[in-house]
């Protein structure tokens, strides 16, 4: 290997690992900003849609789609408005330490989810990761039920971002993955639009937002959404899918270490909490490797 080579490689890796911390920082954001989640999803999808148009404009990127493209992906679009907002959500009710060890669980709904959709047989190491799960997430609740509405909240959020996930990948192997997510955050804001419209939530009052909201509803945008996107797209060219996995798995590691040096005492759980939440998060790294091609270095 070449010293340019391994450069470029390390460049990009630690570019991989900012990413994340930058995903990690979500939560952050998502307790500091005060607006309830569903006004917090629409904005953050919004500015975060447009800036991701505006880039694509700017190199001439923006593709057109026929309109049984843009109802599948309108359809994602869907899905990610109902998990982003479940997340946030579960913050609000529980904590960030929650709500992204609930995430965590995302690798075991997407092992039970792919077979139902691409028809293929069960993976014994999908079941194996799926015990351990359970077993992390009976650990959390067996011994306090302090934070149930969080840890629901938190579960249904991994099913959807599983579901989105899964129907991504199947989007992404036809079509451009910034356009992609350019439709999806525009119908996310759009769906969210009309649910508060229809609630009669859109009032003066949605609009009269703090200044210290706004600069973490921009922070939450354009960088730890449009930003960490475009920069997660970009290296997913360069590194393996392995590598880049292994990275993905240490945000909820990254985020709940924010978390406690942030917040302090409000982010501290119990014991039986961390034995959960290592088996939940142990788990998915445990699935990487288990799914470790003989070529993924």
């Amino acid at each position: 290997m070449t010293a340019h080579k391994f450069s470029t490689r390390t460049k990009n890796l630690l570019l991989t690992h900012f990413v994340v911390l930058i995903f990690g920082f979500t939560g952050i954001l998502g307790k500091l900003i005060t607006l309830d989640a569903i006004p917090l999803v629409f904005w953050r999808t919004l500015i975060g849609g447009f800036a991701i148009y505006i880039w694509l404009k700017f190199r001439g990127k923006v593709s057109k789609k026929s309109f049984k493209d843009l109802a599948q992906i309108s359809f994602v679009g869907l899905l990610v408005a109902i998990h982003w907002t479940t997340f946030f959500a579960s913050i609000k009710a529980s904590n960030i330490s929650v709500a992204l060890t609930m995430i965590a669980l995302c690798p075991m709904f997407i092992g039970f989810l792919e077979p139902l959709i691409f028809r293929r047989k069960l993976d014994w190491r999908e079941l194996l990761v799926a015990f351990i799960v359970l077993l992390g997430v009976a650990t959390i609740f067996s011994f306090d039920t302090t934070y149930k509405e969080g840890i629901i909240l938190g579960i249904i959020s991994a099913f959807f971002a599983s579901l989105f996930a899964t129907l991504n990948g199947v989007l992404i192997k036809s079509h451009d993955a910034s356009n992609i997510s350019l439709v999806e955050l525009i119908t996310s804001a759009v769906v969210i639009f009309v649910y508060l419209l229809i609630q009669g939530d859109i009032t003066t009052s949605f609009f009269v937002i703090s200044t210290e909201d706004w600069i973490f509803i921009l922070i939450l945008a354009l960088v730890a959404t449009s930003f960490a996107f475009i920069a997660f797209t970009a290296v997913m060219k360069v590194l393996t899918p392995f590598t880049t996995s292994v990275a993905i798995n240490l945000e909820p590691i990254y985020s709940i270490i924010l978390a406690l040096l942030i917040f302090g005492e409000e982010e501290v759980m119990e014991l039986h909490f961390y034995i959960g939440a290592s088996l939940i998060i142990g788990s998915v790294v445990l699935n990487t490797f288990l799914k470790k091609g003989p070529h993924t270095v």
